[in-house]
């Protein structure tokens, strides 16, 4: 019963056959797929972080001109949900903020979190996924950035260490903090 239910039994024969002639002449061309760089908004830089390759990628006018090896946060499977989590965030992100950094080197702040974010982190905290710490929820966090390091022996090992920022060596850093203006697209993903 259930192989007849499943059309796998009994096989008739009478079923019409494909015939492409009849689907041709009023078939309209699949749209094209956005171009890989939509999210950028036609930014002359943007950077793209692969979680799972531990690698940063400078792109020039959507052509991919360095790839970075980078440490990521101590837990770093998975979207950032909470302040203290010690995930990566994904998504698309701008650097807002740009300074020397004394134990970094130097740090570019990125405009976590973003409205996806924001909304991830209401029904985390609606569905209990959230802990209360000292009788409040943490909140989503903010301060995520990308940085050089003070543990170049971690990051030379490709150990995560971070709270959920994206760390380079800081010649790598230094390299990038001059590339980059403001307003850089960086997206992240897993």
């Amino acid at each position: 019963m259930t192989a007849v239910a499943c059309g796998l039994w009994p096989r008739t024969t009478d079923l019409p056959r494909y015939d492409p002639s009849l689907y041709a002449s009023n078939a309209t061309p699949a749209p094209s797929p956005s171009p890989v760089f939509s999210w950028s908004n036609g930014a002359e830089y943007a950077i793209v972080v692969r979680k799972h390759e531990h690698t940063l990628a400078l792109y020039h006018w959507t052509q991919q001109e360095k790839v970075y090896p980078v440490v990521l946060g101590i837990a770093p499977s998975g979207p950032k949900t909470y302040r203290g989590d010690l995930r990566t965030p994904e998504g698309v992100y701008r650097i807002v903020w740009k300074r020397p950094h004394d134990r970094w080197s130097r740090f570019m702040l990125l405009s976590y979190p973003n409205d996806i974010d924001r909304r991830r982190y209401a029904m985390a905290l609606t569905d209990g996924r959230v802990p209360i710490i000292d009788g409040a929820p943490p909140g989503p966090g903010n301060a995520v950035g990308i940085h050089g390091t003070d543990r170049e022996d971690a990051n030379v090992r490709g150990v995560d260490w971070t709270w959920g920022c994206i760390s380079l060596l800081n010649p790598h850093v230094e390299e990038l903090y001059d590339l980059v203006p403001l307003g850089t697209p960086v997206l992240i993903e897993e």
